[in-house]
């Protein structure tokens, strides 16, 4: 300990001078890099989005919004080795409020000295320090590298991700820990939605130990990056809503009780890729968009990413536009580059649709009849009618067999006689509209009864 006082003999009595002259405004060669400042008496008070400044020497300031603070003379302290020449530290008042102070890793840098309203002040040499004055207490953090604290004339160190609090629970400004960042998740981070609609995810952090709240943070990413939202939450989770296409980044921190924001999340990022239709396109109630066969629909927000069609495993770079594979149904997923979560687009193509069943899904002959059962459907949501004209092909082993249709409004049922053996046998149903194409269809596959391992039929 005598060891750093003795490199602070002629700091403390620098510092006492200091205290007795008159407090300043920055020197003329500082520069405010954002926001503003305003005189209030003897000090300056930050405006509405702070001020931040960048000192000569290179050290940086960034003040809260409404921080009222003082530039005081600067100091000459031996901080380093004694043989080695004292080093240049601007010092400044604190009387409320936050600053982040970072002071590049320079040969010959210039050390920054904020003092407190109390007995607390702390000098950063390099690195990055917080400095809290909120009335009822003062911290001092030491985020990255280590500080120097002061407690009246009793200067220690302060080691990097620890902090102190002058208060008058802890007169002692006990050493702590600054909380760590919270792992950020969220249960989909790659969504779609079709038109004006607008995207919900549910999103939660791990809780820490010794957090009151936490700081969380939606901004919106790409060339000009903006907040959409700011929060203090004393719950670990959160529901977003209202998101339009585009690309997003949660970011989260803790605070501890006596207010210090611990280290800040990993960006949790999220996509929303937006899905619009053509004219007199419309949307089933499974979601798929229903389009004409010669219509395409536009993709908003999916720039850089990868599309494949249906199960194929192969992914190339998404296209702006997409329409149906051949007139027929259509299924695309998307995903980001490097990654395996994946957002689906369903395309269906306008006019008549059947759902094909035939069961039952365990049969074997010549114990069980095996039904068939058509449903026809239209995708743009008129009726069908009674006439609509199909062709309903049914086949066994591929040998086509005829049967007897009983219609009943939308709905087409045949009962298959049993195939003779040796069997298995695979039976087939597709249905067929007016102009030849394929709007339906389902297989299943019959065992005989002699064949125990029971062969239960998919699709």
């Amino acid at each position: 300990m005598g060891f750093v006082r003795s490199y602070f003999f002629t700091g403390v009595l620098a510092l006492t001078l200091s205290v007795a002259g008159s407090a300043s405004s920055a020197s003329w060669s500082d520069k405010v890099t954002a926001g503003e400042a305003a005189p209030q008496g003897a000090s300056l008070v930050a405006g509405s989005r702070g001020v931040s400044y960048e000192l000569r020497g290179g050290a940086k300031l960034e003040f809260s919004q409404g921080a009222e603070f003082a530039f005081e003379p600067s100091l000459h302290l031996k901080l380093r080795k004694p043989a080695d020449p004292e080093t240049i530290t601007r010092a400044i008042h604190l009387a409320h409020g936050r600053v982040d102070v970072t002071v590049p890793s320079l040969r010959d840098p210039t050390a920054v000295m904020i003092r407190g309203p109390g007995k607390l002040s702390a000098i950063a040499k390099e690195g990055r320090l917080t400095f809290i004055a909120d009335g009822e207490r003062t911290t001092a953090a030491a985020r990255i590298g280590d500080m120097l604290i002061g407690l009246g004339n009793d200067w220690k160190p302060l080691r990097a991700g620890t902090a102190r609090t002058l208060s008058a629970e802890d007169p002692a400004a006990t050493p702590r820990l600054i909380l760590a960042p919270p792992k950020v998740s969220a249960d989909a981070k790659l969504l779609v939605v079709r038109g004006s609609e607008e995207a919900h995810v549910a999103t939660s952090w791990s809780p820490l130990t010794g957090a009151a709240q936490y700081d969380v943070t939606l901004t919106r990413t790409g060339a000009t990056s903006k907040t959409v939202s700011h929060q203090v939450l004393p719950a670990s989770s959160l529901a977003l809503g209202g998101l339009t296409p585009g690309s997003y980044a949660l970011v989260v921190a803790a605070i501890d009780k006596q207010g210090l924001v611990g280290g800040v999340s990993e960006a949790c990022t999220l996509r929303v890729i937006g899905v619009e239709a053509p004219a007199g396109a419309t949307t089933s109630v499974e979601g798929a968009v229903i389009i004409g066969r010669d219509q395409r629909v536009s993709l908003v927000g999916a720039e850089n990413l990868e599309a494949a069609y249906g199960s194929s495993p192969l992914f190339l770079g998404a296209p702006s536009t997409l329409g149906l594979a051949h007139g027929s149904a259509t299924t695309i997923r998307l995903r980001a580059p490097g990654t395996t979560e994946e957002a689906v687009v369903h395309l269906e193509p306008q006019g008549l649709r059947a759902n094909v069943h035939i069961g039952p899904r365990a049969a074997k002959w010549p114990l069980d009849r095996v039904a068939i059962a058509i449903d026809l459907y239209d995708t743009s949501g008129r009726p069908v009618p009674e006439d609509a004209p199909i062709e309903a092909t049914v086949t066994v082993n591929l040998t086509k067999v005829p049967v007897t249709w009983e219609r009943s409004g939308r709905t087409l049922r045949a009962t298959l006689s049993a195939g003779t053996p040796p069997g298995p046998w695979v039976v087939r149903t597709e249905v067929r509209d007016s102009h030849g194409e394929l709007i339906g269809r389902d297989h299943l596959e019959v065992a005989p009864m002699e064949h125990r391992s029971g062969v239960v039929a998919a699709r």
